[in-house]
């Protein structure tokens, strides 16, 4: 049976976030993800994408969305790379997907969350919501991801 797990992750990664898409596609999960970027028309008609700031009053959109988001999937993976311990989207995504998994599963709502390090970004900083709201770190490893997706399942 297929899993929903939303994916956060840090805009700054998204070569690491390609190979990712790539290895979701080998996956019989449903993986869900949102950029947190909205299409801003220029003065020459052309479209550019800006990353929208969480404290922005455009974000009110995005966040509902997520939430929406949030409300079909059973797990969420936070994948770790060098910046995304700065980035408040992730902090927002960690900490909201807590609050309301654990008003589903009271106290259990950690075992859903898992980090994992981008390949190459093992030393990397995890977001500060991750320290109590997820059980050990994976290494970049699709197949203990998969192991992880099925467990409480």
């Amino acid at each position: 049976m297929a899993i929903n797990v939303f994916v956060s992750f840090d805009q700054t990664d998204q070569k690491q976030v390609e190979a990712f898409n790539f290895l979701k596609g080998k996956s019989k999960h449903v993986f869900e993800a949102h950029d947190c970027c909205f299409k801003e028309i220029s003065a020459d008609g052309s479209e550019k994408l800006i990353q929208c700031q969480l404290n922005d009053g455009r974000s009110r959109a995005i966040r509902e969305e997520i939430i929406k988001k949030f409300e079909q999937c059973a797990k969420l993976v936070v994948l770790i790379g060098d910046g995304t311990y700065k980035n408040a989207w992730v902090e927002w995504e960690v900490n909201n997907f807590y609050k309301m998994k654990d008003a589903l599963l009271s106290g259990k709502a950690w075992m859903n969350i898992r980090g994992m390090f981008l390949e190459g970004c093992e030393k990397a900083t995890a977001p500060k919501a991750l320290e109590c709201r997820s059980t050990q770190r994976l290494a970049w490893d699709p197949e203990a991801l998969e192991k992880w997706i099925e467990e409480l399942s």
